[in-house]
């Protein structure tokens, strides 16, 4: 069955199936809507959002465009009321503050678009990570944390860059681009932060699409130890890879004896971008295709983490609050301390092998110590 979700608040209830607003159950034959919605988290549904790749708005086609203009303007503008009346919709519905007609309208004008993007667009090769990353996303996006003192959340886009890294729209918490002054306003729900943070994410995935093993160590010692030449520092180390990896003309024996750049491009490389093994396919210059395939990778493998540790700690307090590129936050409670370390080996544990976490914790961003 067709459906949307018309209050994202646990407290409102509410479906429409088509033609009425029913009431809300896990036994309901739900399957396709346009976004998650956390009330589906034991629902097995497909999204639209995710086939589109955009908007609402922008996925809306021609013959329904001017519907949508007049149903969602009217929508748009009833809710800006509600807000600016201050009304608590925390503790109330939105549904209720908009007339039947109104709503009933609009609802079946956003059935039609849905109905529209099922029809005619194809299921994406990489529906899987976005699934992933949109599930953790939307839940991220309905929860506040304190930021500044105040109750804000923040408001992530999957689909915010060309690699599928993710990108803050408008946040109230910058998340992604605080600086580290801002980080002490970020303040915890629970008890205390803790980040798990791959080492050298991109360094590993490289080594990883060259078919080599994970070093259980620091990669830039571990870099550096292959060099067996005592002139030059793991700092050293880190510049000089970073150097030849983002470089495409830049040639050193010693690194592409480690990383093999020509394999990984035969096998990810297409005519006119890349692919990569989350079936992502990205159109790029030839002098960006390695990095795009890293990048890309790596913030894949993060988020499929992620994902891991979300349903680890389902029947818990503690929950993933934040995504970074290469690592993950947790709202942490000190009642799960008993699962921290087989936490850490969750995240660890990667399709491409085990990866080196780094953890830190914290009573806020700015200050976080490693453990």
């Amino acid at each position: 069955m067709h459906f949307q979700i018309v209050d994202n608040n646990q407290k409102c209830k509410k479906v429409f199936n088509g033609s009425d607003l029913i009431d809300f159950s896990d036994d309901l034959p739900l399957s396709k809507t346009w976004k998650y919605s956390t009330h589906l988290q034991n629902s097995n549904v497909e999204y639209a959002y995710l086939y589109a790749g955009c908007e609402i708005s922008d996925s809306c086609p021609g013959i329904l465009k001017d519907w949508w203009d007049t149903a969602s303007r009217k929508v748009s503008s009833i809710i800006k009321s509600t807000y600016h009346a201050k009304c608590d919709l925390d503790e109330t519905c939105i549904y209720d503050y908009i007339p039947d007609k109104i709503l009933l309208d609009f609802l079946k004008c956003k059935q039609s678009i849905i109905q529209y993007v099922f029809e005619h667009l194809s299921r994406p090769k990489c529906y899987d990570v976005l699934e992933k990353a949109h599930i953790l996303t939307e839940e991220i996006n309905a929860v506040y944390n304190y930021y500044d003192g105040k109750k804000s959340k923040t408001n992530y886009n999957i689909f915010g860059t060309r690699t599928g890294r993710l990108s803050n729209a408008k946040s109230t918490i910058p998340i992604l681009t605080m600086k580290r002054e801002q980080r002490k306003l970020l303040t915890p729900s629970n008890d205390l932060f803790v980040e798990f943070d791959f080492n050298a994410a991109e360094l590993r995935t490289l080594l990883a699409l060259s078919d080599k093993e994970q070093p259980h160590q620091d990669i830039h010692d571990w870099n550096r130890m292959q060099a067996k030449s005592q002139d030059i520092d793991r700092e050293q180390m880190k510049k000089r890879t970073f150097a030849w990896l983002y470089n495409p003309e830049a040639s050193d024996r010693l690194l592409e004896s480690i990383y093999d750049r020509n394999a990984i491009l035969a096998t990810y490389k297409t005519q006119t971008g890349i692919k990569t093994p989350f079936f992502r396919e990205i159109d790029c210059e030839d002098r960006k295709s390695l990095n795009y395939i890293v990048q890309s990778t790596s913030s894949d493998i993060c988020i499929e983490q992620a994902f891991k540790l979300r349903d680890f700690f389902s029947h818990s307090k503690t929950k993933v609050c934040y995504l970074l590129h290469d690592s993950v936050i947790l709202d942490f409670a000190k009642e799960d301390v008993e699962k921290f370390s087989e936490a850490k080996q969750v995240f660890s544990n990667t399709r491409f092998g085990k990866y080196v976490v780094n953890s830190s914790v914290g009573k806020n961003f700015g200050e976080m110590r490693k453990v």
